[in-house]
């Protein structure tokens, strides 16, 4: 099996959804023309990242009728884009959604809310509690993070023990200091996480990462998609906007995993044992 997967390495209007989703349709109609069979875009790509308070009143069930034209699009595509879900008990949720088929999915909720340094996500978040591969049409079986989830290596360990070969990371990641000189260590970090998570698993892992300025948060973009043998197939620049796409051959999958079975050898009764044992130990 083989996808081609578009990445939309996007600004977006902090709080302005009617214009953030407009920009979505946009760029999916034309990934549509251009023959793609899946488009991905950053974190909180329909509402902007540091909307703070106005998270109450941006949240909205994944069923409301202002997602109709994603619910639309999606006949002839698959759509994976960040938002603010609204819970049927109302919870609020920073999470990823996927529209295909006509039909639409929270696919994941951010587990880790970071609230250290210049994140402050707790305060106006509640935090998933589920991981959970899924299964797309066009894409196989999936996995999805969001951006903090995957320095958890407990979150695409799961993934993609529940089958997935591809692992999407939706991102909203700012530099944490002023843009200078050579590569930002911030990248340099996500960089290794995503190679070394490729290699260890055996599976595709596609960052994608928005760009622009929101309040005091420069977004440095720079999204990738890695092979299975830890090496990265596709690139986007540093601080642009920028669509790209890279074809996903599932086939490299199969290659990798039987050149190295370290990932199929991995020992998961061991590891739950392990787990269920430290858990005891930290009650007692």
């Amino acid at each position: 099996m083989c996808a081609k997967l578009r990445i939309a390495q996007t600004d977006c209007t902090l709080a302005n959804f009617d214009e953030n989703l407009a920009r979505h349709c946009a760029l999916t109609e034309e990934a549509i023309r251009d023959g793609a069979d899946a488009i991905a875009f950053p974190e909180l790509s329909l509402t902007g990242y540091n909307v703070q308070d106005a998270a109450q009143d941006m949240a909205m069930h994944l069923h409301d009728e202002r997602m109709k034209p994603l619910r639309e699009l999606s006949s002839r595509i698959c759509i994976i884009c960040g938002g603010i879900e609204l819970s049927d008990d109302y919870g609020v949720f920073n999470s990823a959604f996927m529209f295909e088929d006509g039909r639409a999915e929270s696919v994941h909720r951010k587990i880790y809310l970071p609230t250290y340094g210049m994140f402050e996500e707790l305060r106006y978040f509640s935090a998933g509690k589920h991981i959970q591969a899924v299964n797309s049409k066009r894409l196989g079986r999936i996995g999805i993070a969001i951006c903090e989830d995957f320095w958890h290596v407990s979150v695409p360990y799961l993934l993609a023990h529940q089958g997935a070969k591809l692992l999407i990371v939706m991102m909203s990641s700012p530099l944490r200091m002023s843009p200078g000189s050579g590569t930002p260590e911030i990248v340099s970090k996500w960089q290794n996480i995503s190679c070394t998570y490729a290699f260890l698993f055996s599976s595709y892992v596609a960052t994608i990462n928005r760009t622009g300025n929101e309040d005091s948060f420069t977004y440095w973009g720079n999204s990738s998609v890695t092979g299975p043998d830890g090496t990265i197939i596709a690139e986007a620049p540093l601080f642009k906007e920028m669509v790209m796409d890279a074809n996903i051959d599932f086939s490299a999958v199969k290659r990798a995993r039987l050149e190295s079975s370290h990932f199929l050898d991995e020992d998961l009764r061991l590891i739950a044992a392990e787990l269920e044992a430290s858990i005891k130990r930290s009650r007692s």
